[in-house]
């Protein structure tokens, strides 16, 4: 089997379910936590989350 018949059978055996899951993965992995950071009660949240921690986060104030 040549690369290029791998390649058109692998994007048929993800069909259309390929695209949903890789959609909700971006989806869960980094436009929720973008879109929590923005909510200034989860902001207040981890300021004083970071003044328990016992060590410095450099670049977090």
């Amino acid at each position: 089997m040549t690369k290029e018949k791998q390649k058109e059978n692998f994007l048929k055996k993800s069909g259309k379910w390929g695209s949903i899951i890789i959609t909700l993965w971006v989806g869960l992995n980094i436009l929720l936590p973008l879109a929590l950071l923005r909510i200034p009660a989860v902001q207040k949240y981890l300021v004083a989350l970071k003044d328990k921690l016992p060590f410095d986060i450099p670049g977090f104030t």
